[in-house]
């Protein structure tokens, strides 16, 4: 089938890094059809731009409420390539927001992503007041929720028949090493440096283990806002040496950084999903995190420990715990548990089912 993503949400050469669990899900969709990747760039202006993003075409098409001529340029270019399309997909709410005018047009998956749907008292008191415009979920003939918390969130405002869980695609090396488990308890956390995901409650973890008589170092990768509010906690507790900030990095440097870690920590208050906690896992590493989102699906006793006390002692005994725990998995199963549900295989043929119960079309149509 020829599937048009339309999403708000996309990697560019400004910004490699952004929002890699999309380009994903677009891997996944082109393992069995023809995909094509309008970007609208919102609060954009200027022209649009054409470009494969590893290797499959995008465009980008600015989009600014307050520049009408941006938005009758991106809502032309959405409707030239709608004719071209069998399905359309699209991805996270701002998308489904922006493709409202063309509902019925083509038969149309949404995928959400965004922890605004799910919670909205986290995004700001605008977006608490408009909040309820997530009725317009009902519109697309399926939507799909990365996590079981998101699915149960979307069934309010979506008929329940429509909705299911398709999870998001984690990528791992091929090969999976065990922990070094050496006289250094080595933690991994991966994501950006701000509130949501409290690096600060995890700095303090770093100490209680150390005043608790362990040696312990914690390796986080991402940046963020409360960079510099985490080194200075860092210097106030005398943890320098302890805690390394290894910035942004590469998935390639996230996969060596697990690899040599024995358990990835991150003290979230909420998770729409956490690909990286599942990265964690699909690389044999048991996770320690915040007992609240969408990471319940995949985290459980003989993988992790999920902490409802937000406290560095709380987080402290859980890492602990995980350890010496006697019925862990080992790293191979704990891999192959997570990479059996989210594995880019496994989400292509979910993506694939879900096109064909809706967009049942001729053999002929399909990309062999």
């Amino acid at each position: 089938m020829r599937v048009l993503v339309v999403t708000t949400w996309y990697p560019s050469a400004q910004r490699p890094g952004e929002t890699p669990f999309v380009p994903r899900h677009v891997r996944a969709i082109a393992r069995h059809h023809d995909v094509r990747v309008l970007h609208v760039r919102l609060l954009r202006t200027g022209a649009a731009v054409q470009e494969r993003w590893d290797g499959v075409p995008v465009l980008r098409l600015p989009f600014h409420p307050l520049h009408p001529a941006t938005v009758l340029r991106a809502y032309a270019g959405i409707r030239r390539h709608l004719a071209g399309a069998d399905v359309l997909h699209t991805m996270p709410f701002s998308a489904a927001l922006v493709c409202l005018p063309f509902a019925r047009r083509r038969p149309w998956v949404h995928t959400e992503h965004w922890n605004g749907v799910l919670t909205p008292e986290q995004n700001g008191p605008l977006w608490r007041r408009l909040a309820w415009s997530r009725r317009i979920l009902r519109a697309p003939d399926r939507v799909t929720g990365v996590s079981s918390m998101m699915c149960e969130v979307l069934r309010r405002f979506a008929p329940a028949s429509r909705v299911e869980r398709i999870g998001n695609v984690v990528d791992h090396a091929e090969h999976v090493t065990a922990p070094p488990r050496g006289s250094t308890l080595e933690l991994v956390a991966v994501g950006a440096l701000r509130a949501l995901k409290d690096p600060l409650l995890a700095v303090d973890t770093v100490a209680w283990l150390r005043d608790a008589g362990h040696d312990v170092r914690l390796t986080w990768c991402g940046a963020g806002a409360l960079e510099a509010d985490v080194r200075d906690r860092v210097r106030e507790l005398g943890l320098e040496g302890r805690v390394l900030l290894a910035g942004t990095v590469g998935a390639e440097e996230v996969q060596q950084r697990l690899a040599a870690s024995d358990v990835f920590l991150l003290p979230s208050r909420s998770e729409t999903f956490c690909v990286a906690a599942a990265e964690a896992l699909a690389a044999g590493r048991p996770v320690v995190m915040g007992a609240v989102g969408g990471q319940r699906d995949f985290v459980h006793p003989r993988n992790g420990r999920l902490v409802a006390e937000r406290t560095p002692e709380a987080f402290g005994r859980a890492v602990l715990d995980v350890v010496a725990a006697p019925d862990l998995l080992g790293p191979e199963e704990m891999a192959h548990e997570v990479r059996s549900v989210y594995g880019a295989q496994r989400v292509a043929a979910d993506l694939d089912r879900l096109y064909r119960s809706v967009a049942p079309r001729p053999a002929a149509h399909d990309r062999l």
